[in-house]
């Protein structure tokens, strides 16, 4: 089936190529200057701001300058060198004049990854599935005042998964909690393909080790499932057919949501998770996750108070602008040769695999894509009323 789709595509690609490369150069450029905050950059090719600058390329935005957005260059954060050398370039040296005149200059600020960069994922003698100290990352004061500044100005912040979450220190997470409404209930979750140790040798050793100290050395599962994972380092394992009728989360939105921002009624989710509560009657859910519990797996999530039903978007708009994702959402492999192929959106059903649920640029095409281009127009029209 994979092989299939991938045949097909690569036809079509051999057969329009010329055609949708001349619709996308004579396309009209627009300037929107969106402000990137990837603090998790270990590679060239690990970039989670990949998606982000995807629909740049193919919306065709551009800076200020007239150019268009750089993935290695245009952004904020961790900066990977050869020879395990970095750079930082963040707002950490920038003092309040200067933070507010990023404020002025930008129309946008995404704040894609805070989480940073462990030790043991930098240096290549480490091992990459074991827990580590962190090099750099969490949220900061000065990124604090940034979203301050464009909360001002009315100017859309977007930010999501973990944001709040490790290393961010706690002070940081109560004061991004009081700015925006919302509660991180200290929980995160993720859909696994496989719970079985030796069928999926990625399975984080910690997440393994901990479970099993609490369970006197035993981890018996072998089907998909779910992990939670707690801040305090507690884990809970629901797996289906014990615990789970449906073992991959659900995003359900509501269908004045859905004509808004082109995204399906359900959309199956298989990432990472944190699970937010809302605490602002003038925030509205745009998205809601759904977990496929039974009877079993209802019970052990009240025991450890964590919902069935949870926020998946949660946004303000009335005297400002914000969107968190509570979820991992920009984080997808999209592949930058189909960016420039005017029209390509057409061929999205082409661009993952159907059958594989953990296949993450489902989600891409059919959701985070339309949505993003919603909020990116919305905020292009803003922008030229402001002028």
């Amino acid at each position: 089936m994979k092989s299939r789709v991938i045949l097909t595509v690569f036809v079509l690609l051999l057969a329009t190529p010329l055609w949708m490369r001349i619709g996308w150069e004579f396309s009209p450029r627009r300037q929107l200057n969106l402000l990137i905050v990837d603090k998790t950059v270990l590679n060239t090719n690990s970039f989670k701001h990949r998606s982000i600058n995807w629909i740049l390329d193919y919306e065709k935005y551009i800076k200020s300058d007239g150019s268009y957005y750089d993935i290695n260059k245009d952004y904020f954060g961790f900066f990977p060198q050869e020879d395990e050398h970095y750079l930082i370039q963040d707002f950490e040296k920038l003092n309040e004049p200067e933070v507010d005149s990023l404020s002025k200059h930008y129309d946008m600020a995404y704040f894609a990854d805070t989480y940073g960069v462990l030790g043991n994922e930098w240096y290549s003698h480490r091992d990459r599935n074991d827990n580590s100290e962190s090099i750099y990352g969490g949220l900061s004061e000065k990124d604090l005042l940034l979203m301050k500044k464009m909360k001002a100005r009315q100017k859309p912040v977007i930010a999501e998964f973990n944001t709040i979450g490790y290393p961010t220190p706690v002070d940081m997470r109560v004061e991004f909690e009081k700015l925006w409404g919302i509660h991180w209930t200290g929980w995160m979750t993720r859909y696994i393909a496989s719970l079985d140790t030796v069928n999926n040798p990625d399975l984080p050793r910690w997440i393994v080790r901990a479970y099993k100290k609490e369970h006197a050395g035993k981890w018996n599962f072998k089907n998909d499932g779910m992990l939670f994972i707690h801040e305090s380092g507690k884990v809970l394992v629901m797996e289906k057919g014990n615990e789970l009728n449906d073992g991959i989360p659900k995003i359900y939105t509501e269908k004045k949501f859905q004509n808004q921002y082109g995204v399906p009624a359900v959309m199956i989710y298989p990432y990472w998770i944190d699970i937010m509560e809302n605490k602002n009657d003038t925030n509205e859910l745009i998205s809601k996750y759904v977990i496929g519990t039974n009877p079993n797996g209802e019970q052990l999530l009240s025991e450890n108070g964590i919902p069935k039903i949870f926020p998946a978007i949660i946004h303000h708009e009335k005297d400002y602008n914000f969107y968190y994702f509570c979820g991992d959402f920009a984080d997808n492999p999209t592949k930058f040769r189909f960016a420039k192929l005017y029209g390509v959106t057409g061929l999205k059903f082409l661009m993952y695999n159907a059958v594989d649920v953990t296949d993450r640029n489902r989600f891409f095409w059919e959701f985070y894509l339309p949505m993003m281009q919603t909020i990116f127009s919305n905020t292009y029209v803003n922008r030229l009323q402001r002028r």
